[in-house]
Parts: structure tokens; sequence; C-alpha cells
């Protein structure tokens, strides 16, 4: 009868311990607040209020739908890319702005990184054009270092064809010519 006993509380313990260790679920994305022009109407009033004011005291906002997440879990879309001419790899004047306020995103985000992914049109060889991805990521890092980003919180990598548009026309190329500033969180 005590062998049983025995048996029987330590059955007991295996069942609480693996019962403990379930997953949690993860979190459905429809019951979480969107801000301006959501699905709910722009509206989070179907969220209670001490929970909208508890996260905002954390320092939680309300979600965004204008940015995108991709499947790495970078924020994509919250900067516009930096756009090149054919063949070239320098930041133009124009696109200083944007850069400025990626720069000033940083300088707010201590806990942030960003990854700067450059991309070619279809023209020229695979190589090549993995080459110029990589220089036009790394001319936009630098910009941002001299704007004062520290450079350890920088990545590029190059995409340099793999996403073209193949055949496309001047407007296509001109958006496939570019760096892509994805915020890391």
């Amino acid at each position: 009868m005590n062998r049983f006993r025995t048996y029987t509380f330590f059955l007991s313990l295996v069942v609480i311990f693996i019962s403990g260790c379930a997953q949690r679920q993860a979190p459905d994305p429809s019951m979480t607040a969107i801000g301006h022009g959501g699905s709910r109407g722009g509206s989070a009033d179907w969220i209670n209020s001490e929970d909208i004011s508890r996260a905002q005291d954390l320092g939680l906002g309300m979600r965004d739908d204008r940015f995108s997440v991709g499947e790495d879990g970078g924020i994509r879309d919250m900067f516009p890319p930096v756009l090149f001419d054919f063949d070239q790899s320098f930041v133009r004047p124009s696109d200083r702005p944007a850069l400025q306020e990626a720069a000033n995103y940083l300088a707010e985000n201590r806990n942030v990184r960003m990854v700067l992914e450059g991309h070619c049109d279809w023209r020229g060889t695979t190589e090549y054009n993995m080459a110029l991805g990589d220089r036009r990521a790394s001319a936009v890092k630098n910009y941002l270092v001299s704007l004062g980003v520290p450079e350890n919180r920088l990545e590029t990598i190059s995409k340099g064809d793999l996403e073209a548009n193949v055949g496309g026309n001047e407007s296509q190329m001109q958006m496939d010519r570019r760096v892509d500033l994805i915020v890391i969180p």
C-alpha cells in the first residue's frame, strides 16, 4: 500500500509539473487596440478605458496600421525607402530629411536597431547587383552614422535584384533601386 501512495504522489507531481509548463497561448491580434481607420472604425472604445490608461502609463501606444511587420519581426514602412539613380550608391539630398527623421527616431528609442536592406533593379548580373545593393545600404549606414547614430545599431544586407520586377518599366525600376529602413524592436 505504501508503494501505491508513493507512486500516486510522484504521478501527481508529474501532472502538476507538466500542466505548469504548458505553452502560453499567443494573443489574439483581433483583440488589440487599433488606431486611426482600423477595422473597428478607428475607435478603441470596446476596450476597457482602465486598460488603455494602464497601457499608456507603461508607455504603450495604439497600434498603427500604416506600418507592416515582416516575418522577421521587423517593422517596415515606418520610414520611406531611400531611392537611388541607376548604377548609383550615394544618398541624394532629397532623401536626407527622411534619414534625419530615422536618426531622430533611433536617438529617442535607444532599445531598437535598424536593418538597412539594399535593393537593385533587374538590369546587370546578380553578382554586380548584390555588390551594388551592399554599397547602397552602406551609404545609408554611413550617412546615419554621420548624424550620430551608433554604428552597432545599424546592420546592412543586400538583396541585390532578388526581389526586382524583372522587365519592369522605368517607374518600377526606380522603386527597385532603394534601401529599405527596417526597425528591429
